[in-house]
């Protein structure tokens, strides 16, 4: 790598200014030094006659002043001082203004020092840049060189600074060099990869042409191959010129080449004259070998025909062949003539694909082979199947019936059967084809062997039934009865036996016994299967939250019920059957087995689901406290139900638990228990909810959580839209008492006094206060907006009330303005109180339009439903004439009245008060006359 540029050079700006600093420093320590210094002594006086000096002398004498004894100090605040310093400071900066010039006549050269010579190199040769491209790129680099070497002297005087230019030109010219070297090694080494490769290719194509064809392909593809080479030949005779042009280009920058390289040069370019004899050689030779391959297809060719033409007259021998007793040759026979054709076939494909390769038409063997092949189909069938048939009806007879497969001979009997049943009309002539007498002897005769074998069928199909039994083999020997003689199965008894038996004449008992073996064998191989489904059943345990214990899985749980669904009716219905009797000692207990399981699973889904309900309300203290009688009883159970989880753990197989000892017993009482238990929590609950009638609207796992958390009352915010349904949540203080109340649109109505849960702690009692305390809270807020309405104006009193109490007020006023302006002028005044309804709807629309919040406009909103339709009864009643305060047109109206510090409301003759009850700030419905209707 370069060497980095020197300190001070123009890599980084040299530290002119700190030169400037510490000659203003020098100057300063000068200053600083004379301070103090000792002032020569001056001459003494000549001395005086000695005598006593009077007093008044003495005080003169004092009151002289003393000669100094230093120089005056001066400091660096002095102007001279001052002065000097900064004329220092300014001439070190002009100073340094010509070194700093020097120092910018490398910059532009700079970039030289953080160029990567190998990467420059492979960039640009990846680049497949032409020769005169790199001539360039390597010129620049070399004159930027001479360049930088010219720019300067080693050393340059600058006034007060000498510059030292040469570690910087050297690094920077020796930069450039070695990036010109690395594109000249770049050049040199692509110059040695292609003559690598030229010679590689020379040598593949001397190895290819010299070696010896051994098949007509390889022949051909030679000679395909040398057609194509010469536009190969001169590629590589272009890449040896460009590599000498390279080598000429080396040359003119005194690059020269190895004793390696200059040898595989020579070498590449002798290929080409020395490939020119190869070639030559090669052409020869491989038109020879053309010429003898191309023989040798024409003689195959010749010999397939004269094979064919004698196969042909193989075939036709076999139309006058139709001894049965010569099968087995006959059927060899047969054999080896179908190989011959199948290998006939595939020659005859060779031969095509060498007359294509040598440019013959392809002879069309294929409708002679495909004639051969139906030639000698019908004859290859009625051989085969002869003598596979006269086979198995020997190895059937006399082999061990025991081995015998009915299904699988009865298969080989049909498909036998039906060939020679097809081939006996071929050979009748009865197709279209000539009548064969030979042939139609073997195929009758065939047919009559398998005709034969058919009527023992059904005796082989009943004593080879797999579910005959002990018990099955001594029905059937007493049904044949033949002294001495026991039917069963084993090793030696062979069909043959049986038939000289006269087994074949008791047949239809026979049947009836395998009938019944394979019955029972089905119910015992769905007993058995049933046993075999259980077994990999098993019942997972699974970590249930921090309890310290399990509950079970849901997945092997629904597999076990979805298995005993099945296998209870199955075993039921196997139960039943008179087929099943043998097995009775085993259905009976699987059944019992079963049931057991069914009442385990049932019992333990319901312990499991009424323990994971009560388990988290009984982990709370404040439950335990107020219920303790059943949280004693609940832990008791819980004791037990960890006991029953471990031993599930200990033999988790679902069949392993009706064995558990006590399981379905123990699981009974913990549900007896949890009755109990469940009862005694479901009357406390009751309890609760008539205390606190609003729980009702409560589930009982909510309430058993607000009462869970009753000592947190912040934790019961949840729950109280559901207790008080336009309360979101109610504000509380630092002391954790209630002030205020929010709803669901974030209306704020602070309590009229607060209230302190934990005077009571009972979550009920709390409730209940709050409930009381929201209704005074509402009076006492009425009763304040009731009195401030005439003494401000009604859009300023709007925005500082809650909006229930807005519209309630509101009609409180509204009801007497017009009971007012009845009893004063009847009519007339109606209308005039309409128009100042007209005024105060024009006072809200204009206040809607202009910057409310939310909250406000949600208030206005509500209070223009009601103002539209009380100036709608204003107007209807001053359109009606009415003059009286108990004209029914206006008793039929809702009418809010403030009397004795209470709100009333009345319509017609009913009265009812006003509840008080938070409604929040809702939306109203459009009031319409089938509204007023149904009010009435």
């Amino acid at each position: 790598p370069p060497p980095p540029p020197p300190r001070g050079g123009a890599g980084s700006p040299p530290p002119l200014d700190a030169v400037a600093r510490i000659a203003v420093g020098a100057l300063d320590r000068f200053v600083l030094a004379a301070a103090g210094v000792p002032r020569v002594c001056p001459p003494a006086p000549p001395k005086k006659a000695v005598r006593e000096m009077t007093a008044a002398e003495i005080d003169a004498e004092k009151s002289k002043p003393k000669p100094k004894t230093a120089l005056s100090s001066a400091t660096l605040e002095d102007s001279p001082i001052a002065e000097a310093r900064r004329a220092v400071h300014v001439v070190m900066l002009r100073a340094a203004i010509a070194p700093r010039g020097v120092a910018g006549l490398f910059d532009p050269h700079l970039r030289l020092l953080t160029i990567d010579a190998e990467a420059h190199a492979r960039t640009f040769a990846e680049a497949e840049k032409t020769l005169p491209e790199y001539k360039e790129e390597i010129d620049t680099f070399l004159a930027e060189a001479r360049t930088i070497e010219n720019l300067a002297s080693e050393r340059v005087m600058c006034g007060a600074y000498s510059v030292d230019c040469s570690r910087l030109k050297s690094a920077l010219a020796d930069a450039a060099r070695r990036i010109a070297e690395a594109l000249t090694d770049s050049i040199r080494a692509a110059a040695r990869e292609s003559n690598e490769k030229i010679v590689a290719a020379y040598e593949t194509i001397q190895a290819r042409v010299t070696r010896v064809s051994e098949t007509g392909e390889a022949c051909v593809g030679l000679k395909t191959y040398m057609k194509f080479l010469p536009a190969e030949l001169e590629q590589l005779k272009a890449a040896i010129a460009f590599n000498a042009a390279r080598d000429e280009f080396l040359h003119e920058y005194f690059r020269d080449q190895s004793d390696e390289d200059l040898e595989l040069s020579v070498l590449a370019k002798g290929w080409p004259l020395k490939c020119k004899a190869v070639l030559l050689k090669a052409s020869v030779t491989v038109e020879k070998e053309y010429k003898v391959f191309e023989k040798e297809v024409k003689a195959r060719r010749k010999a397939f025909a004269e094979a064919l033409e004698a196969r042909k007259k193989e075939i036709a021998e076999f139309r006058v062949l139709g001894d049965v007793v010569e099968r087995e040759a006959i059927a060899s026979k047969v054999d080896a003539l179908a190989e011959a054709i199948e290998r006939a076939l595939t020659e005859s494909q060779e031969i095509n694909a060498e007359e294509r390769l040598f440019s013959f038409a392809p002879t069309k063997y294929a409708p002679q082979i495909n004639a051969q092949i139906s030639s000698l189909d019908p004859f290859k069938k009625l051989w085969q199947t002869t003598r596979s048939m006269f086979r198995n009806h020997r190895d059937w007879l006399t082999g061990p019936f025991s081995t015998l497969v009915p299904e699988t001979m009865d298969e080989a009997v049909q498909d036998a059967y039906r060939i020679m049943f097809k081939l006996q009309k071929v050979f009748s002539g009865l197709t279209g084809g000539d009548r064969l007498p030979e042939p139609l002897k073997a195929a009758t005769a065939t047919l009559a062997k398998i005709e034969d074998f058919k009527t023992y069928q059904p005796l082989i199909d009943a004593v080879c039934n797999p579910g005959l039994r002990d018990r099955h083999w001594i029905a059937m020997t007493d049904v044949i009865d033949v002294v001495g003689f026991e039917l069963k199965r084993d090793d030696h008894t062979s069909l043959k036996k049986l038939l000289d038996k006269g087994v074949l004449d008791h047949l239809e008992k026979i049947a009836e016994c395998s009938d019944v073996a394979s019955r029972e064998f089905n119910f015992e191989k769905a007993l058995d299967k049933m046993i075999a489904d259980w077994k990999p059943c098993v019942f997972g345990l699974k970590d249930w939250k921090a309890t310290g214990t399990c509950i079970m899985e849901g997945a092997p749980m629904e597999e076990a019920q979805t298995l005993l669904d099945e296998h209870i009716v199955k075993t039921q219905a196997m139960r039943a059957s008179p087929f099943a009797i043998p097995f009775m000692d085993r259905v009976v207990p699987w059944e019992a087995r079963l049931t057991r399981l069914q009442d385990i699973v049932d019992a333990w889904l319901r312990c499991q689901s009424k323990w994971l309900y009560l388990e988290p309300i009984f982990n709370s203290e404040e439950i335990m406290k107020q219920i303790p009688t059943e949280g004693a009883a609940f832990m008791k159970m819980d004791q037990s139900w960890r006991r029953l989880v471990e031993a599930i753990r200990e033999r988790p197989a679902a069949m392993d638990a009706p064995e558990i000892p006590n399981l379905l017993e123990d699981l009974q009482a913990a549900n007896h228990e949890l009755d109990v238990v469940e009862k005694g929590l479901n009357d406390f609950l009751d309890t609760k909810k008539l205390a606190f009638p609003r729980f009702f609207f409560l589930s009982n796992d909510e309430l058993l959580e607000i009462l869970s958390e009753a000592k947190d009352p912040l934790k019961i915010q949840p729950f109280m839209k559901k207790c008080f349904e336009a309360v979101k949540e109610v504000e509380f203080t630092d002391n954790v008492t209630m002030r205020a109340m929010i709803s669901v649109e974030g209306e704020r109505v602070p309590l009229s006094k607060e209230i302190d849960p934990a005077e009571t702690n009972a979550v009920e009692c709390w409730m209940l206060e709050f409930e009381d305390v929201m209704k005074v809270s509402i009076r006492e807020v009425t009763e304040k907006a009731v009195a401030e309405y005439v003494t401000k104006p009604r859009e300023r009193w709007i925005l500082e009330w809650p909006g229930q109490v807005v519209l309630a007020a509101s009609q409180v006023h509204w009801t007497a303005e017009v009971t007012a302006a009845i009893e004063q002028g009847g009519a007339k005044k109606l209308a005039e109180y309409g128009e100042k309804c007209n005024g105060q709807l024009t006072n809200i629309v204009n206040m809607v339009r202009g910057e409310l919040s939310k909250l406000e406009r949600a208030t206005m909103a509500s209070l223009v439903v009601i103002d539209v339709h009380a100036r709608d009864v204003v107007q209807q009643m001053s359109a009606d004439g009415v003059s009286d305060p108990k004209d029914f047109k206006w008793l039929a109206q809702l009418r809010y009245f403030w009397e004795d510090g209470d709100l009333a409301v009345r319509m017609i003759n009913a009265e009812a008060r006003y509840g008080y009850e938070y409604l929040g700030n809702s939306t109203r419905l459009v009031i319409t006359p089938l509204t007023d209707r149904c009010y009435r």
